[in-house]
């Protein structure tokens, strides 16, 4: 365990309701800590559903995989059909009817190129297309081109590990034991900082926090002064 885990720790005091007593404040997920806001109170609580690695690789949640990924398909060909739909027809009842068509037929095992057919057919009997049949099949190798790209590029996204992200909230100036674990022991999580409390007018954000700070989280704002900034107000010109 790390110090920056310790750190996480340290700012949540497990109690019954599991409160975050630290001026350092923390919102995010951490592991298997989620960290929230609620009612006022910074909180903590355990993550709850499915890891995203598991659900992926898991046998026990294949048939889910598999309904997520015909869902995911016919929900790309629907668009690429709907697309054509004239600006005055599109609603969302059509809309929805039409995902609901799209659904069925990949359902059925009917190949991409039969649904986008059927879905024109479908959409053009009630006269709502602004492409006809004869230029809409032209157009049909490079749709099915789009959807193979952009069902390849949505699996690529969902391999993706991301990064667990956090803002911290700091109500007062941090101490130095807290300062040197931001530099040394803050690479394992997409973090970043809001500086909102009660700070002499003078505070200078420490250099520790530069490249991380946001002007604006939740209703939060910093307004103290950057790192840069007092670099530039020192800085004097040579001559």
């Amino acid at each position: 365990m790390t110090k920056w885990r310790i750190f996480l720790i340290f700012i949540v005091q497990t109690d019954l309701m599991a409160k975050q007593t630290s001026s350092i404040k923390a919102v995010g997920t951490v592991e298997k800590l989620n960290l929230y806001k609620e009612k006022g109170e910074y909180r903590a609580r355990a993550k709850t559903g499915v890891d995203t690695e598991r659900y992926l690789n898991d046998a026990a949640f294949a048939n889910s995989r598999a309904s997520s990924g015909r869902f995911g398909w016919s929900s790309i060909l629907n668009s690429l059909v709907y697309r054509y739909v004239m600006p005055g027809c599109k609603s969302g009842t059509l809309s929805g009817l039409c995902m609901k068509k799209s659904f069925a037929l990949v359902n059925e095992g009917i190949s991409g190129e039969e649904v986008l057919r059927r879905l024109h057919s479908f959409l053009n009997s009630l006269n709502c297309l602004a492409i006809s049949a004869e230029d809409f099949e032209q157009c049909l190798p490079a749709l099915l081109r789009e959807a193979e790209a952009r069902e390849q590029d949505k699996q690529a996204r969902r391999k993706k590990k991301k990064n667990e992200k956090i803002t911290f909230i700091i109500s007062e100036p941090p101490t130095e034991e807290d300062k040197e674990l931001f530099m040394n022991e803050s690479d394992d999580f997409d973090w970043q900082v809001v500086f909102a409390g009660e700070f002499p007018k003078d505070y200078e954000i420490p250099m520790c926090f530069a490249g991380r700070m946001v002007d604006e989280f939740r209703g939060l704002k910093t307004v103290l002064k950057r790192p840069r900034e007092k670099i530039r107000d020192e800085w004097v010109p040579m001559e």
